[in-house]
């Protein structure tokens, strides 16, 4: 079992905060701590200042001197008087937004999840997951480690990053509380580095290689009081803990070899304990419709209590399953059959008494119940300038029927002044185009044959004042270049309405770079109006590697927004095509601008087949044609792309095209190639001319389909194209090569790699 290293003394309110988990195990003790552990209140994401990511830096991240405690350099950068944020240094998700679609939700904004990290060793570990760096190390600052691992499959090397020994508890406790208070989004983790870490479980949700590295690091790396520090201060900033801090132990029961044994604060306690429900707790199940009743079951655990406890409740039209409940079933946890049933409308309210010789415990029940259909508080209530809604919602009281939902304000003597009534069979209907700072009422009913069937209750809904819109086109912006040479620049567009000032401050990190005009680049911009238009790019740096870092945009009075910028820089991606921005759901003939180029589609698509590097993969069928529509410059030295079957297709070959004028005239790369498992293609061209490509599928029926992506071209003579390419294991394996014209590429002085997986270079 976990040997426990280092317990925290917690306050008795602290450990009670606990007492809904105990006596669960494995599962069903992960579900009760997701539900437990979720966050009351979160800062604003960013670095403004008071009651945003950066204050929140201050209050738990904050060393001596006002120095940034920075778990990911052996920098030294002070904290700003105003808590803004400190230069050169970013908001770290130790599980990266990328990994579920760089949504803006409550995992985004948790302090938890987020550290303050030097700039460049957060760009170089970029969206990968955590691990061991057993292979070719990319990037070694001293305290992060970025390259190959063998972590996932000894067979199968992928990109991580390790931190330094001192960190690997603290990371391993923050990897468990978010696959824990997060289990719930297990159908956003979609990207390749996100499923290498979640298997889209509510449990274990972590894969068997992570959570297995992650115990060994927490055992390792015991909790210490700058970890406790962290966990109090958040505490007071949010409202939750993370228990994996409070009780390490936790992660063994479950993920571990504790797992068969139920968890309890004091395992050896010999005192009767009844854990749920909690002692003078009030049960609200709110309302309901009469001529329905209730019926639901209240959970009931305990321990120590072998003579059982008598259960007994008072109250009109309340009644339980069993007055009995053996010392067995509590400690295994019981649900108690409960029912009300009134012949009235009204509010009800009931004592449900526990005892035994040894305890004595008494909860109260709350419940009202309306005479027809029990509506309900609007939700999703918005006043922008481009939408003012809210969402009406009821009991689904008899299926199947047509509910008529009546909308209307009030005269200042009361009578309704109607706006609008809808007719849904849903049980919950959005109302738009409503009036800001106006309160509106609403109603649902079933009229059958013009007779009234069935009515609701009254809901209030106050629309507050217009609030200001500021967004932009795009959260998410992915650039490739060829070290020293700056990437193409891509444009951003400020939406702002509404907003008290119509000045847009911009602000980014190098290697990053922003323009008005596409002259002048740096890390910062003012722009007026209500929709400035700007560029950004990746400036030109001569190391090799992946990059990441955060535009932060603004204006006065509204949430500062963020964006994710990602780049890579490779000597073989002069040109890169992954498909990603690409939309395109059907087989007809279309013209499809992606990533590196605009691209003529003829019985293609775009789809995130399991053939596939990213989100999405070129899928072709038939005689499908996949063409570019713009020539790169500067030539092509190499061709890379990856190729597979779809789904369990067989028979499907491909071809492989390039021109140098301009799509007249076409010249085979490779023809007929037999396609099979996904695996990468490499091509050496020598064309030194502008060139476009076209691949082209040699199937015969619909049903022979292969994938296509991250088609990749060097520049003419590029040093790096050929030269050397190092495979997962870093061996240095060389082989013969040849050009179209049957020149031996290695008579130039042009050695090769071999990575494992590939279909080779080929004559």
């Amino acid at each position: 079992m976990f040997i426990l290293l280092c317990i925290p003394c917690l306050a008795y309110g602290q450990m009670g905060y606990y007492r809904s988990v105990e006596g669960l195990k494995k599962a069903e003790l992960k579900n009760a701590l997701h539900d437990l552990i979720q966050p009351h209140q979160l800062l604003s994401y960013g670095g403004k200042g008071e009651g945003y990511t950066w204050a929140g830096f201050y209050a738990c991240d904050r060393l001596e001197g006002e120095y940034v405690r920075d778990r990911y350099s052996l920098e030294q950068r002070r904290f700003n008087p105003d808590k803004s944020a400190v230069s050169n240094m970013n908001i770290e998700h130790i599980w990266a937004n990328s990994w579920w679609g760089h949504l803006v939700n409550n995992a985004y904004c948790d302090l938890f999840n987020l550290y303050p990290s030097d700039a460049t060793a957060n760009g170089r570990k970029s969206n990968n997951p955590i691990g061991v760096v057993d292979g070719v190390v990319a990037y070694d600052n001293g305290v992060v480690k970025v390259g190959k691992s063998s972590s996932y499959r000894p067979d199968s090397l992928i990109t991580v990053w390790e931190p330094a020994d001192e960190w690997k508890g603290d990371f391993a406790r923050t990897y468990f509380y978010m696959a824990t208070c997060y289990q719930h989004m297990q159908d956003l983790w979609t990207t390749a580095e996100g499923q290498l870490t979640v298997d889209g479980s509510l449990w274990p949700t972590m894969r068997p290689w992570v959570y297995q590295l992650m115990l060994q690091w927490a055992k390792a790396d015991p909790v210490d009081e700058v970890e406790q520090a962290r966990n109090e201060a958040i505490y007071q900033i949010q409202g939750n803990r993370n228990p994996f801090v409070d009780y390490p132990q936790l992660c063994d029961y479950v993920w571990g070899d504790s797992m068969e044994y139920r968890f309890y604060l004091e395992p050896q306690s010999q005192e009767p304990e009844l854990f749920v429900p909690a002692p003078g707790a009030r049960i609200d199940y709110g309302l309901q419709a009469l001529s329905l009743g209730f019926e639901t079951t209240l959970a009931l655990r305990g321990r120590n209590m072998p003579e059982g406890v008598d259960i007994a409740i008072t109250g009109d039209a309340f009644a339980i399953g069993t007055t009995r409940i053996s010392g067995n079933q509590l400690t295994e946890g019981f649900e108690l059959p409960l029912s009300v049933h009134p012949s009235t409308p009204g509010a009800y309210q009931a004592i449900l008494t526990i005892r035994n010789s040894q305890i004595s415990q008494s909860d109260t029940l709350d419940i009202s119940f309306v005479d027809g259909i029990p509506a309900y508080p609007a939700t999703d209530i918005v006043c922008s300038a481009s939408s003012r809604r809210f969402t009406a919602h009821w009991m689904d009281f008899q299926p199947g029927v047509t509910y008529t939902l009546e909308v209307y304000t009030k005269e200042s003597n009361g009578s309704h002044k109607p706006y609008q009534t809808y007719t849904t069979m849903d049980h919950q209907y959005q109302v738009t185009g409503i009036q800001p700072s106006t309160t509106y009422y609403y109603t649902v009913s079933i009229i059958q044959n013009g007779e009234l069937v069935a009515s609701s209750n009254e809901i209030e809904v106050r629309m507050p004042e217009v609030s200001p819109v500021f967004s932009l086109s795009s959260y998410s912006i992915a650039f490739s270049t060829i070290p020293g040479k700056p990437s193409d620049a891509a444009q951003v567009a400020v939406t702002a309405l509404s907003v008290p000032e119509y000045v847009t401050n911009v602000v980014l990190s190098a290697p990053f770079e922003l323009s008005e005009d596409g002259q002048e680049w740096g890390q910062e911009l003012i722009l007026t109006g209500s929709n400035p238009i700007f560029l950004v790019r990746i400036g030109a740096v001569d190391v090799e590697g992946e990059y990441e870092g955060e535009m932060v945009v603004s204006t006065r009075g509204v949430d500062e927004r963020i964006a994710t910028l990602t780049a890579s820089v490779d000597a073989q991606k002069a040109f890169f095509e992954d498909f990603e921005t690409g939309s395109k759901g059907g087989y007809a003939d279309a013209l499809v601008t992606c990533t590196a180029s605009a691209w003529r589609m003829t019985d293609v698509l775009l789809a995130g087949d399991d053939n596939r590097n990213g989100n999405k993969s070129v899928r072709m069928r038939n005689q499908g044609v996949l063409e570019m529509q713009s020539d790169k410059a500067s030539g092509c030295d190499s061709l890379w792309f990856y190729a597979g079957l779809y789904n369990k297709d067989t028979g499907v070959k491909l071809s492989v095209y390039y021109s140098v004028s301009g799509g007249e005239l076409w010249t085979p790369v490779a023809q007929d190639i037999p396609v099979g498992a996904w695996q990468r293609y490499g091509y050496a061209l020598d064309v030194r001319e502008d060139i476009r490509l076209r691949f082209v599928c040699n199937g015969t029926t619909n049903s022979k389909r292969i994938n296509i992506d991250d088609v990749q071209m060097s520049d003419y003579r590029s040093v790096d194209a050929v030269e050397i390419m190092n495979n997962e294991e870093n061996e240095m394996v060389r082989q013969d090569a040849f050009d179209l014209t049957g020149r031996r590429i290695t008579d130039c002085h042009r050695g090769i790699q071999v990575r494992r997986g590939w279909k080779g270079w080929t004559r």
